[in-house]
């Protein structure tokens, strides 16, 4: 669920560091060079990047159609493939026995069966419809915040891993305790907020 559906989750985060160019120029340069783009490689993720948080199929962003005043607003579009593991099952049976009887062998070696299942992978993915996920985010330029709308481990793990490659920022996720370490300024607040322990709200089993 993204910015424009009726109700989303997000996340906060705050971003740290410094970019190494002129401040605008490397959000061009790092929104360009993060477009959504195939990937080439074993593994079910087999594309991923930046896209128009109003078309996930538009991604070449020309005149910088990215930027709303001092906000950039895009979208993180994820592709993956994965394949029923019993499809998978049957056709490296089918491919082992058609390998033995070709080769004349009894059984085959550990890196013939690495091989084949990994060939047998690759070319059932390209047969297989891919699943397509779209995470919105929205970075707050002159506040250095960036709401990403996913509470996901593994998407959040993806955007903040892109957006570093990217744009070469680390992202803190703002969780209540560092939002009260910025808010608060007298000595004794954060004398206190120091001295705060963890609760654990997980509620016990009667015994």
């Amino acid at each position: 669920m993204g910015f424009f559906s009726r109700s989303t989750s997000m996340m906060r985060y705050k971003t740290k560091g410094e970019m190494t160019s002129s401040f605008w120029e490397a959000i061009d340069s790092g929104v360009k060079s993060g477009s959504f783009r195939e990937i080439d490689s074993p593994g079910e993720t087999i594309g991923l990047g930046w896209t128009s948080i109003e078309d996930f199929s538009e991604f070449d962003f020309a005149g910088a159609s990215y930027l709303y005043g001092n906000y950039v607003a895009l979208s993180l579009r994820v592709d993956t493939v994965r394949v029923p593991p019993r499809i998978l099952e049957i056709q490296i049976k089918k491919e082992t026995r058609k390998l033995l009887k070709e080769t004349g062998q009894r059984r085959l070696s550990s890196n013939q069966r690495k091989e084949l299942k990994e060939n047998v992978k690759e070319a059932l993915k390209k047969q297989v419809l891919p699943s397509i996920q779209v995470f919105d985010f929205v970075w707050d330029t002159s506040r250095s915040i960036v709401y990403f709308t996913s509470h996901s481990i593994k998407a959040r793990e993806r955007f903040e891993d892109h957006f570093k490659r990217c744009f070469g920022l680390s992202l803190i996720p703002l969780i209540a305790y560092l939002k009260a370490e910025e808010i608060l300024t007298s000595i004794a607040d954060k004398s206190g907020l120091e001295k705060l322990k963890a609760c654990d709200f997980t509620p016990k089993p009667v015994k």
